[in-house]
């Protein structure tokens, strides 16, 4: 099959094994399961890396936080840019690119430790290097997943990647504190680096015919085109609003995500083990989201369901400020780890399918990019404002801070026509679909000369 021109759509049924289930179609397969492998790994690092850092390098609680932070950096260095090169560049080999460059890096930690004790110097490094890579990885496949099925088939493609990474992700927890207990943190990384391996050679195998870019003739500088993106998203009063409630989102649980390790391993004194079938709990809720997100919205619409998601995380926070050392407070934890982690994928995958439904062709990098740094612009300094105040006035009261935060996003899109989202119903299928919950003028997009106009309520990065 020929690949259409560069900077043209595919027509539908252009990708090979378009008709039928997703699940039979090689492509999505590959691509699901290469994410998949790589979730998973990520999930071993995500229990390797602060087990490592606190119990074998005894870091003190404002070092945790640090490399919480040195994590979290990455996306407000990199993201805009990120998006210009995923437009300007095919996707598929950036992906690719920035799997084996990630699993590279990752296996520096083995490695050193096969000749000395890993150092926090090189924990920061590592951490920071492969966020890095995976902004500009995570972008290029977010925006790939439109070309790889159809327009029709994205809600159900986005659903079924979230439950099936939620599922890897909480086989990743399981097996990283499976893997620390026995081996050590920094072999288990080096499971995490084989996994980049692996779903790298699985993206390779994918055939479906990508356009080469869309860098325009005339060529742009790279401010420019990030201006364009940033416009996009600004000018779109409704997605402004929801970009800001998901900017107050993302940071309370980065600084939330800097200290609960420390917390459940330091003051309630959980072993590596437990804290790993925990995090796994949360994979389990993701499995349950996935799969009854989009029923829900069908069912009570798109725009309640994502405030509901949102409304429940302050309320997930409670059994963790009251846990005690026992199984009590370990089966709390990991039951309300379980239903924020549902509630992040169902409301998570309604959204990605908005942005990518109402994204022009030529812009889905930087729409994807410029919500993403806006909402996710204060990660870093929340994470090691936690630090900072969780050595001033200790591990539990700051998190409490942290989850009186945790509300306020839900109070702000219920405020907005968020709420009115009603439908994901797309009512045509070229250039001008729009996705209408309610009579209403249209938004202008104010991208680039012919980018379509969308009708929009309630979008957000996730």
């Amino acid at each position: 099959m020929t690949a259409p021109p560069a900077g043209e759509p595919h027509e539908a049924g252009s990708r090979p094994g378009s008709s039928g289930t997703l699940w039979r179609q090689a492509d999505f397969r590959n691509y699901a399961l290469g994410q998949g492998i790589s979730v998973a790994g990520s999930g071993v690092t995500l229990v390797a890396v602060p087990v490592l850092a606190a119990l074998q390098l005894h870091a003190s609680t404002l070092q945790v936080a640090g490399l919480a932070a040195a994590g979290r950096l990455p996306p407000l260095l990199f993201t805009l840019h990120a998006g210009v090169l995923v437009d300007r560049w095919p996707k598929r080999p950036i992906v690719i690119g920035c799997e084996l460059a990630s699993g590279a890096v990752l296996s520096s930690v083995p490695l050193v430790s096969l000749v000395t004790e890993p150092f926090l110097a090189q924990l920061y490094a590592v951490t920071f290097l492969v966020a890095s890579l995976q902004v500009l990885g995570s972008t290029a496949s977010t925006a790939f997943v439109p070309q790889l099925v159809e327009r029709h088939q994205l809600v159900e493609a986005n659903a079924r990647l979230g439950t099936g990474n939620s599922l890897a992700d909480t086989t990743g927890s399981n097996l990283g504190g499976l893997l620390v207990a026995l081996l050590g943190g920094a072999c288990a990384i080096a499971a995490d680096s084989l996994s980049y391996l692996l779903s790298a050679l699985l993206l390779m195998r994918i055939t479906t015919p990508e356009p080469a870019g869309t860098e325009p003739e005339q060529p742009t500088s790279m401010l420019a085109d990030i201006r364009a993106g940033l416009t996009y998203t600004l000018r779109t009063p409704l997605v402004r609003a929801a970009v800001l409630s998901n900017c107050v989102n993302a940071s309370a649980m980065a600084a939330c995500a800097a200290l609960w390790s420390l917390f459940l391993l330091r003051n309630l004194g959980w072993p590596p083990t437990v804290l790993g079938l925990v995090m796994g709990a949360g994979g389990i809720g993701g499995v349950i989201g996935g799969i009854t997100g989009r029923h829900l919205a069908a069912r009570f619409g798109p725009g309640r369901v994502i405030i509901t998601a949102l409304a429940l995380s302050p309320v997930c926070q409670l059994p963790l400020l009251l846990a005690r050392p026992g199984a009590a407070g370990q089966w709390a934890v990991a039951a309300a780890m379980a239903v924020q982690t549902g509630c992040a994928v169902a409301g998570g995958g309604l959204l990605r399918s908005i942005r990518q439904l109402i994204a022009p062709p030529e812009l889905q990098g930087r729409a994807q990019s410029s919500g993403m740094w806006l909402a996710f612009a204060l990660r870093p300094l929340a994470a090691l404002l936690a630090g900072v105040l969780g050595a001033a006035i200790g591990l539990r009261p700051t998190l409490a801070a942290i989850t009186c935060l945790l509300a306020v996003p839900a109070w702000m899109l219920w405020r907005s026509p968020v709420r009115h989202l009603t439908s994901l119903a797309v009512t045509g299928a070229g250039p001008e679909t729009a996705l209408p919950a309610q009579p209403a003028p249209a938004v202008e997009s104010a991208a680039e000369p012919g980018a379509p106009t969308a009708i929009l309520f309630g979008d957000q990065p996730s």
